[in-house]
C-alpha cells in the first residue's frame, strides 16, 4: 500500500472523521482517497472544530494543516486545545524530504513549531510509520490528561510502499483510582469542622455530576465551581450549589473564609489579574484530578467520578448548607428590559433555548451567561484559554453531535473567526448564534478603567460592524432583534444557522476588583 492509502486505512481503523482542514499543495497527496473531509476557509478553524467535536464526543478528532503556514496560523487554537483537554489529532503535510536540505518553500522545522502545546509530535521518516505514528497519536491523546498531538509528513513518503500491519489497539485505561486516597479523604472530611467541595471541568469530562451531587448531598455542605471553568462543572439547580468562585485570590478567599478543608475534585485555580493576597493561606487543600498540572496543596491521580463513587461510601457528615437565593435579580432584569441589558436578554435565553449546549464567548458578560443559564452535563463550553476566535468553530464541531447549539458571542470576538459561518453555511451545522453587540472590546474597558483609568476611553478599543450584512454575505440568515427580543423566538426556530444582534448598552461594566 501507499503512504497515502497506509493513512486513510489507519484514519478508518481508528474511527477518526471527519477530517477538518484547509489544505495546501503540501497536503494534497495525503488527501487522495479523503472521503469525509470538512472545509474551513482559514486553518485555525479546522483546530477550534475539532476541539469542540472531541471535547463533546470524549474521542479523538483529526485536522489536517498546511505546513508552517497552516501550523502557525493555528498554534493559538492549538495551545487552547492542550488547556481544554482536548484529543485533537494534527496532521500537517511537510516539504518533500528529499530536498529538505535547501529549506524550500514552505519548509521548516515543525516539531520546532508546535514545542509543548502538544503531548506528543512526530515527523515521520518511512511508510511503516504511517500506521503506528497515527495509532501512537491516538492511544496518547487520550492518555490522562488528554490533550493534542502532532504528526508531521512530508510529501514523498504518501507515494511510498509498505505492508498494513494491522497492529493491535486498545484505548488508556482512564478509570484509574487511588483506594487508599479513598479513606485518607474520607479521614480529613471527618476531622473537618467546616468542609467545602470545588467542582472542576472533569466533572463534565469524567460524567460525575450525580456523584459529586451524592456526595454534598451526603455530607450537606456547598460546592463551587472552579474559576473560570470551561465547561460546567455542577447542576447549577442544586440546592447545594453556591456559585462560580472569582478568579482572584483575595476574592477566592473571601468566598472560602470559613472553610478549613477544600476538596477540589477536577477542577484547578485559575487566576487573573494579579493580587498581592497568596491563596487560600492556612486552608487544607486536596485535589483530586486525573491532571497533574495542580497549583495548591496536596494531590491525588485519579479519576474523579470513580473516586467519588468510593469516597460516597466512607465519607459521614452531617452539615446543614442550603443555598440562598440572591435578591433583586428580577427588578434588576425588569430595569435592564428600558435598555436591553444583557440580564435581560439572557433570561430571555434561559427560557427559550432550554436544552442547548451553551458556546460561552460572550467575554465583558459570561459571568453574566454562567449565572443566568446554569450548568448541566455537556451544556456549557468556553475557552481555558481566554483565547477569542474559538467559540464560533467549536460550536460549529459540537453542532455535529448536538442539534441544538447556542453560541454567545460578544460583538468583537464574532469578527475573529468569522470564515467559520462559510463552513456552517455549506455544511447546513445547525449553530444559533446570539451576538452581544457593544461596539467595542467592553472587557478591555473594564480592565484599563480599574489598572489604568482613562485607558478605556482609548479609539482602539471602540468599533462598529454591520453584522447582519456580513453573516448574510456567507448565507446565514441574520437580523437585529427588536427592544422586546420576540426575535428570539425566530433564532429558535428550526434547524437552519442564524444570527441574531441584540444590541446591549456601551456602559463598561466593573468586572476587575
Amino acid at each position: 500500500m501507499k503512504g497515502h492509502e497506509l493513512f486513510h486505512r489507519t484514519v478508518g481503523d481508528l474511527g477518526l472523521g471527519p477530517i477538518f482542514g484547509n489544505p495546501g499543495s503540501t497536503e494534497i497527496p495525503m488527501l487522495r482517497g479523503a472521503e469525509d473531509y470538512i472545509l474551513t476557509l482559514h486553518d485555525s478553524i479546522s483546530v477550534g472544530m475539532a476541539d469542540g467535536y472531541a471535547q463533546y464526543s470524549g474521542h479523538p478528532s483529526i485536522v489536517n494543516l498546511h505546513t508552517l503556514p497552516g501550523v502557525a496560523n493555528s498554534m493559538a487554537f492549538i495551545h487552547t486545545a492542550r488547556l481544554n483537554r482536548s484529543p485533537v489529532i494534527i496532521t500537517s503535510g511537510q516539504q518533500d524530504s528529499r530536498h529538505a536540505y535547501f529549506e524550500p518553500l514552505l519548509w521548516h522545522d515543525l516539531s520546532d513549531l508546535v514545542g509543548n502545546a502538544v503531548k506528543y509530535r512526530y515527523e515521520v521518516k518511512n511508510p511503516e510509520d504511517v500506521e503506528r505514528a497515527l495509532k501512537r497519536a491516538y492511544s496518547i491523546s487520550m492518555e490522562p490528561p488528554a490533550g493534542p498531538v502532532f504528526l508531521s509528513f512530508p510529501m514523498d513518503i504518501m507515494d511510498q510502499e509498505a505492508d498494513y500491519l494491522n497492529l493491535g489497539f486498545r484505548s488508556p485505561n482512564r478509570n484509574i483510582i487511588d483506594n487508599d486516597a479513598v479513606k485518607y479523604v474520607a479521614e480529613l472530611i471527618t476531622g473537618a469542622e467546616n468542609p467545602v467541595i470545588i467542582a472542576g471541568s472533569e466533572i463534565d469530562e469524567f460524567d460525575a455530576f450525580s456523584e459529586i451531587a451524592a456526595l454534598s448531598d451526603s455530607l450537606g455542605i456547598p460546592v463551587y465551581s472552579e474559576p473560570l471553568s470551561s465547561r460546567a462543572t455542577f447542576d447549577s439547580s442544586h440546592g447545594k450549589y453556591a456559585g462560580d468562585l472569582p478568579p482572584a485570590t483575595t476574592a477566592i478567599n473571601l468566598a472560602l473564609l470559613r472553610h478549613d478543608l477544600i476538596l477540589n475534585f477536577g477542577g484547578d485555580f485559575t487566576i487573573y489579574p494579579y493580587l498581592p493576597s497568596p491563596l487560600l493561606p492556612g486552608k487544607r487543600v486536596v485535589t483530586v484530578s486525573m491532571s497533574p498540572s495542580y497549583k495548591y496543596g496536596e494531590y491525588i491521580f485519579s479519576n474523579p467520578k470513580t473516586f467519588l463513587s468510593e469516597l460516597i461510601k466512607l465519607a459521614k457528615g452531617g452539615w446543614q448548607y442550603q443555598r440562598k437565593e440572591e435578591p433583586g435579580l428580577n427588578g434588576l432584569i425588569a430595569r435592564e428590559k428600558r435598555s436591553m441589558g444583557p440580564n435581560y436578554v439572557l433570561q430571555k435565553v434561559r427560557k427559550k433555548f432550554t436544552g442547548y449546549t451553551i458556546i460561552d464567548e460572550a467575554i465583558s458578560s459570561s459571568l453574566l451567561v454562567r449565572k443566568n443559564i446554569g450548568y448541566s452535563p455537556k451544556s456549557y463550553f468556553t475557552a481555558k484559554s481566554g483565547q477569542l476566535g474559538w467559540g464560533m468553530p467549536a460550536a460549529a464541531g459540537i453542532s455535529m453531535h448536538k442539534g441544538k447549539v447556542l453560541e454567545i458571542v460578544g460583538d468583537g470576538s464574532f469578527m475573529y473567526t468569522v470564515q467559520t459561518l462559510w463552513t456552517i453555511s455549506r455544511y447546513n451545522l445547525p449553530v444559533k448564534i446570539l451576538v452581544l453587540n457593544n461596539d467595542g472590546y467592553t472587557i478591555l474597558k473594564s480592565f484599563s478603567s480599574s489598572f489604568y483609568p482613562g485607558l478605556e476611553k482609548a479609539p482602539y478599543l471602540t468599533f462598529s460592524n454591520d453584522i447582519v450584512k456580513i453573516a448574510e454575505s456567507f448565507g446565514v440568515e441574520s437580523r437585529v432583534a427588536d427592544s422586546d427580543l420576540k426575535d428570539m423566538d425566530w433564532l429558535a426556530e428550526g434547524d437552519r444557522p442564524k444570527v441574531l444582534v441584540a444590541n446591549v448598552p456601551k456602559s463598561v461594566p466593573r468586572l476587575f476588583i
